[in-house]
């Protein structure tokens, strides 16, 4: 299941998030581990972007509560996002064929979303998901949600000639949390 929403951010917002955090990217630190080429800024853990921050998470949060609440019936959840990430996709970075995974480590809950607003329109450098012969067009303001699970696998290559920005987040159920066995092999 996938759901495309336009305009979710208009141009000033989207603006104000590049602006703000196009100066803290932390060049050439991502690593292959990611799935993913490119740079980012974690919003969430920056005293300086907190107003962002929470600026973010109202419009994501009302938008929650108010639409995907049904489209998703999640309903009974205690819905909660993990922070958000600015990434930027310099000219020909890709993003590799990967599943973003149901499981969260950094706080131990089920991803029960996976959301991603496009910060800028960039032709040649849709959101692609194989199995379901499915391209995401990247728009300016647009969010993006589809399930973390295993059939949805996704890529992305930049050949938009500039830079594609987006903003992500995953939305977790804190009713769930996904514990491991010690003597478990996967």
């Amino acid at each position: 299941m996938f759901i495309e929403y336009k305009n979710f951010l208009d141009d000033n917002f989207c603006n104000e998030i590049i602006e703000k955090c196009s100066n803290l990217i932390e060049e050439n630190k991502l690593t292959l581990g990611y799935n993913r080429e490119g740079n980012s800024c974690s919003i969430t853990n920056r005293h300086e972007l907190k107003d962002l921050d929470k600026k973010i998470f109202e419009k994501i949060n009302n938008f929650i509560n108010s639409k995907l609440i049904y489209h998703f019936n999640i309903s009974n959840s205690k819905v909660s996002d993990t922070g958000y990430s600015f990434h930027r996709y310099k000219k020909n970075d890709r993003l590799f064929t990967h599943t973003d995974g149901v499981y969260d480590p950094i706080n131990q809950y089920c991803r029960i979303l996976s959301l991603s607003i496009n910060l800028t329109d960039n032709e040649n450098a849709d959101l692609i998901f194989p199995r379901h012969n499915k391209n995401i067009k990247s728009e300016k303001g647009k969010l993006v949600g589809f399930l973390p699970h295993q059939c949805y696998e996704h890529y992305m290559n930049n050949n938009s000639g500039k830079n594609r920005d987006v903003l992500v987040t995953w939305l977790i159920d804190k009713n769930f949390k996904c514990i491991f066995n010690k003597d478990d092999n996967g």
